[in-house]
C-alpha cells in the first residue's frame, strides 16, 4: 500500500484537478497522474471522470476516497501517538501558510524553533487563506498562517500580526509618487489582483462593494510572486500585503503606497489551529512558538511605528 498514492488521490479529489493538486503539494502534475493511474489499476476501475474543467469522482472513487481518508488519518494518529511518547524531541509538523508570510515571518520563526528542536521535521505548504481554513478543518494541516481568514466556529486564532495592504508599483511608474491610495483610484489603473480564494482579494472586494466601486483587474492570479512580477515589469500596479512586498521595497524594485481605509489598514496575518483538536507535542509546541513570534513581531512593529516612549 502506497501512502503517497492515497495522499495524491485525496488531493485531486479536494482540488478538483491534477494541476491544482500539484500546485498545492508542490510536485509535478505527471507524478500525481502516475499515482492516480496506479491506484485505478489497483482497484480495476476508473476513480475519476476526466472533464475539460477538471476531475470529478466516480461512485467508486467516492468509496475509495473514504478509505483513503481513513488510512491517512490512522497513520497521522499513529505518528501523533509516537510523538507524544517521545515528547518534543522528535516529530513532524504540517505547517500551511499564505505565500506572502513565507520570507519575513514563517521561516525566521521556524529557524528559531528548529534550533531548539532539531529533530522535528516540517511539511511547509502554500495555499490561499480560504484553502488554509479548509485544510485545518480537514485535519490536513496542524497549524496555518493565514491572511484575513474567513471566520469559522471551529477555527481558533492564537495570535495575529498587523499586515496592512499597500499598492505596489515600479519606481518609474506614475503612481509611485502617490502618498496614499484609495479603492476608487484602483478602478482607473491597470491592476493585478489575486483570485477570490485569497483573504486579500476578499478584503478588497468588500471595500469596493461598500464604496460602490467596480474593479476590473487586468490580471487575476493565484500567485503572490506573479503580483510582484506584474508591478516590477511596469505593467501596472498590484495590491499586496506589507509582508509580501517588503523584500522588493527594501531592494528598490517596488514602491509601496499605503491604502486608505480602516479595514485595509487593520488587516492582519493570524496563527490558526482547529479548535478542540488535540495536536501532537511537536505541532502544539510549534503553534505556540508561532503565536509568540507573532506577538513579538507585532510589538516590534508597533514600537518602530511609534518611536521610543
Amino acid at each position: 500500500m502506497s501512502l503517497t498514492r492515497y495522499r495524491y488521490f485525496a488531493a485531486v479529489a479536494d482540488q478538483g484537478s491534477v494541476r491544482e493538486a500539484a500546485d498545492a503539494l508542490r510536485v509535478a502534475p505527471s507524478a500525481i497522474s502516475r499515482q492516480i493511474a496506479g491506484l485505478e489499476e489497483e482497484y480495476g476501475t476508473a476513480l475519476f471522470e476526466r472533464r475539460a474543467r477538471g476531475m470529478r469522482l466516480t461512485t467508486a472513487g467516492a468509496a475509495v476516497l473514504e478509505t483513503a481518508r481513513t488510512i491517512l488519518d490512522c497513520v497521522q494518529h499513529a505518528r501523533s501517538t509516537i510523538e507524544e511518547l517521545q515528547g518534543v524531541k522528535r516529530g513532524h509538523v504540517r505547517a500551511w501558510t499564505v505565500e506572502g508570510a513565507i520570507d519575513d515571518f514563517l521561516y525566521p520563526a521556524l529557524a528559531g524553533f528548529s534550533a531548539a528542536h532539531p529533530a522535528v521535521s516540517f511539511e511547509v505548504m502554500i495555499a490561499s487563506s480560504d484553502q488554509l481554513v479548509q485544510r485545518l478543518l480537514d485535519d490536513e494541516a496542524d497549524v496555518a498562517v493565514a491572511f484575513n481568514p474567513i471566520l469559522h466556529r471551529n477555527i481558533l486564532s492564537l495570535a495575529e500580526v498587523p499586515d496592512p495592504l499597500v499598492v505596489v508599483a515600479h519606481p518609474g511608474h506614475g503612481f509611485a509618487t502617490q502618498q496614499s491610495a484609495t479603492i476608487a483610484e484602483l478602478a482607473e489603473m491597470q491592476l493585478a489582483l489575486p483570485d477570490r480564494t485569497f483573504g486579500l482579494r476578499r478584503l478588497i472586494d468588500d471595500v469596493a462593494a461598500t464604496t460602490g466601486v467596480a474593479l476590473k483587474p487586468a490580471v487575476v492570479t493565484n500567485s503572490i510572486a506573479s503580483l510582484r512580477s506584474f508591478a516590477r515589469a511596469g505593467m501596472g500596479v498590484s495590491v499586496l500585503t506589507t509582508f509580501a512586498s517588503r523584500r522588493d521595497i527594501a531592494e528598490g524594485h517596488l514602491v509601496a503606497v499605503p491604502m486608505l481605509g480602516r479595514n485595509l489598514q487593520k488587516a492582519c496575518v493570524k496563527i490558526c489551529v482547529r479548535k478542540d483538536r488535540r495536536l501532537s507535542p511537536a505541532a502544539g509546541a510549534l503553534a505556540q512558538h508561532l503565536a509568540r513570534s507573532a506577538r513579538k513581531y507585532g510589538y516590534a512593529r508597533f514600537k518602530a511605528a511609534t518611536g521610543p516612549s
